[in-house]
């Protein structure tokens, strides 16, 4: 679990253009901004995604219920499910619902978070392109996300790190 602030601002990447020419990048600089709230499931591909306004707990507490209705719809039963995120100030277990366990990861360690790989690949849809608002990046965002929920092998084969066969 992680999440990604996403908005209105470009991200300029690396562009191919014909030897001698100089590549061309419109540019917006814009200030609205948003974020998406990520869980992956790297064994069996399920992706479970919402936006929200604020990185903090409010937010936080709104995704874990979410989250946890997700579960049931799914009708995946557990006495507990693990999420692990990075160690933001507004992670903390108390803001989740008591059947979700919330685990820590290493500071300074994202490559160890299996939804920074997804979003490495939703930021790559995003780049050199211009959205007039944040309603514009969502629906983008939400294509693509559904594109992910309809393929869980690419889930799997994206974010399925050989470490956590090994976690308990």
């Amino acid at each position: 679990m992680d999440e990604m602030r996403y908005g209105t601002r470009t991200d300029s990447k690396r562009r191919w253009t014909r030897q001698g020419r100089r590549p061309k990048c419109p540019v917006k600089l814009g200030y609205e901004w948003g974020y998406l709230y990520l869980a992956v499931a790297p064994f069996s591909g399920d992706v479970f995604a919402c936006f929200a306004t604020h990185l903090d707990k409010d937010c936080f507490t709104h995704f874990g219920e979410l989250f946890k209705e997700h579960l049931s719809t799914k009708q995946i039963n557990a006495p507990k499910f693990i999420l692990i995120g990075d160690g933001a100030t507004a992670h903390q277990q108390k803001c989740l619902p008591k059947e979700i366990e919330w685990v820590k990861l290493p500071t300074a360690c994202p490559e160890l978070n299996p939804a920074e790989r997804f979003f490495k690949e939703l930021r790559s849809v995003l780049s050199n392109r211009i959205f007039q608002s944040k309603k514009e990046v969502e629906q983008v965002l939400k294509y693509w996300i559904k594109q992910y929920q309809k393929d869980p092998q690419k889930v799997i084969k994206l974010t399925k790190f050989s470490f956590l066969e090994y976690a308990n």
